[in-house]
Parts: C-alpha cells; structure tokens; sequence
C-alpha cells in the first residue's frame, strides 16, 4: 500500500516503552547527508556531501511528559508505524534535540526533533 501513500495513523514507540499521540505535523530526514553544489573558478561544478545524523521532527499531545527527562534521556530506539500506509520506520541510537515548547491553548508541543545514529524502513 506504500508509495504513493501517506497520511493516516502513524504511532511512534520508545524502545523504553514510551508512546506519543502524534498531532499535526512528522518530517523524517532519512538521507544521512547534505549535499552541497559548489562552483569552481573554471565555472566547473563539484558536489560536496556532508554527513549528518539521521532525524525526524514532530509535534504531539501534551499529556504531562517531563520534558526536561525526555531531553537529557539515554539514546533509545524509535519506530514510527505508518497503520494505514504498512509502513515503518527504525530509528536506532537516537536522542531528542531540539527547544520543546508547549502551547497550553491548545496542548500540542512542538520543537521537538530526534537524531539517530542509523535508520531502516520496512514496507
């Protein structure tokens, strides 16, 4: 059913068992690299690739999580299940970034990002 797919119940899962009612908004960033176009003198073009972390950003329910503990938490595995597409998503050795801020108009937090040291999709 992936694909052309998306949308639809996703859940995210902590390896320590922590789960999050994601709300409005999941960005994976699952190249593990930036790639840069730089122009030589000759008006040659090389390509530089810089490696980063594998990441993902999301915003969820505000349902009283520690903020400061999820921030300063050992690495952990992290899985987000796309239901409706069959699809998953294997973060492994990863840790929050990122400024968590929480809108108490409305209970979603946001500015919560994650880097991880290697990613695996499935499906």
């Amino acid at each position: 059913m992936a694909g052309k797919d998306y949308g639809g119940q996703i859940r995210l899962r902590l390896s320590n068992g922590e789960t999050f009612s994601l709300r409005g908004t999941m960005t994976l960033m699952t190249a593990g690299r930036s790639v840069e176009a730089v122009v030589n003198q000759d008006r040659s073009t090389d390509r530089v690739s810089t490696l980063t972390p594998y990441a993902f950003e999301m915003s969820f329910a505000d349902k009283g999580q520690n903020m400061q503990a999820l921030m300063t938490a050992d690495r952990f595995d992290a899985t987000f299940i796309e239901d409706d597409t069959g699809v998953s998503h294997y973060y492994t050795r990863a840790f929050f970034t990122g400024e968590p801020s929480i809108n108490r108009m409305n209970g979603e937090v946001t500015g919560m990002a994650g880097a991880a040291e290697t990613y695996v999709q499935k499906g």
